[in-house]
């Protein structure tokens, strides 16, 4: 096992009492958060504090999700709201430069970026009966591309990176695209893009039970993880091979195996995958690689540990953070926190991570250089 220490903690200048969603990249040493006041902000990755507040009425009936769309050296952002729409932000110019709308005006849970094809897809909640994966080209974002409306009898949680398959022509459109959704479906689903016809372009169905994340690790590995903790691991299909029949990896409840009480998500680095897990009552957060050989499984030994993590409330985002080799976590605590490798005799250091409390602590700083990649 391996430790990573607190080095620095910020409330980004939030109000009390607020959590904070999400933080994602919005360019080289910057990060953009979403907060439950429906605020989008942009923080220092080297400075916590220095932060820009790009919005405070994000999408005015919440802000719910956020996704980097960096393209080039523009700095731009996505974000959804519960008023059905995915606005696409101007980090520098602190604007939003495109609105899309959602059919029926049905609530944005999850959104998903390809900069490379102008994409940006949606997946909304249920609403008259339809729960929709929308599909916009941002260069006319007033027109719908695409939708599937009839996949999914719930609402629709995330959306996955869109890309094409290894096994596919190439195509102007995104092939690929995943979503999976939550509650009674519990379905992730697998869609060829370029087929409007939704009954041909579902091309895999993953029956998990109520799915919290699902994405790729892979183009041909999908992951999944439901509300209760269920973990699995597939192998995705091939549309040109009905006769293919792969075989999952079920992970079941991961809680107990892995001694924590919830999973966060799961985080892919430069050397692969990690699961964040949290323990409240211990106070810490682990990053625990999963490893597919010989066989897909938690590699327990190599952890790396987060003493602290957000005292007893939940950690709500980890982002891996290759060009400064630190982590960055947000929580219901209402704080991001910058964490690096502890040093070995450093027990002081060590200590005010481990009783990490909600008040604003001083920065410290540290020299090592975060190695899980």
């Amino acid at each position: 096992m391996h430790t990573l220490t607190a080095t620095a903690a910020s409330s980004l200048s939030l109000p009390a009492e607020n959590y904070i969603y999400t933080i994602a990249p919005s360019a080289p040493g910057r990060f953009a958060a979403i907060s439950s006041d429906d605020s989008l902000r942009i923080f220092d990755a080297a400075n916590l504090d220095r932060v820009s507040v790009i919005s405070r009425k994000t999408h005015g009936a919440g802000v719910t999700s956020l996704r980097s769309y960096a393209a080039g050296e523009s700095q731009l952002l996505a974000t959804g709201g519960r008023e059905g729409k995915v606005k696409l932000w101007d980090a520098r110019a602190g604007t939003a430069v495109a609105e899309m709308e959602t059919p029926r005006n049905a609530p944005v849970l999850s959104v998903a970026c390809n900069p490379e094809t102008n994409t940006i897809a949606a997946g909304t909640e249920l609403v008259s009966s339809q729960a929709v994966v929308a599909f916009w080209d941002i260069r006319s974002p007033q027109a719908l591309r695409l939708q599937y409306v009839e996949s999914h009898n719930d609402d629709i949680t995330e959306v996955s990176k869109l890309f094409p398959m290894e096994y596919q022509i190439p195509n102007p459109w995104p092939k690929i695209i995943r979503t999976n959704l939550t509650r009674t479906d519990g379905l992730v689903n697998v869609y060829d893009t370029t087929i409007t016809d939704e009954d041909e372009a579902l091309v895999q169905v993953i029956n998990h039970g109520s799915v919290h994340h699902a994405g790729f690790l892979s183009e041909r590995t999908i992951y999944a993880l439901s509300h209760d903790e269920l973990f699995s691991v597939h192998p995705a299909t091939d549309p040109d091979d009905p006769a293919q029949d792969p075989e999952p990896v079920h992970f079941d409840d991961v809680r107990e195996p892995l001694g924590c009480e919830y999973v966060v998500q799961l985080c892919v680095g430069a050397q692969g995958p990690y699961l964040a897990a949290g323990n409240k009552i211990e106070k810490r957060l682990d990053l625990i690689p999963l490893v597919s050989r010989p066989a897909w499984q938690f590699d327990q030994e190599n952890l790396w540990r987060l003493p602290g993590a957000h005292g007893d409330e939940v950690v709500r985002s980890v982002y891996l953070d290759e060009q400064s080799q630190s982590v960055f976590t947000c929580g219901e605590d209402g704080f991001v926190r910058a964490w690096r490798p502890a040093d070995a005799g450093d027990d002081d250091a060590q200590a005010q991570a481990g009783s990490a409390k909600t008040s604003r602590p001083k920065d410290k700083k540290q020299k090592d250089r975060f190695k899980p990649y």
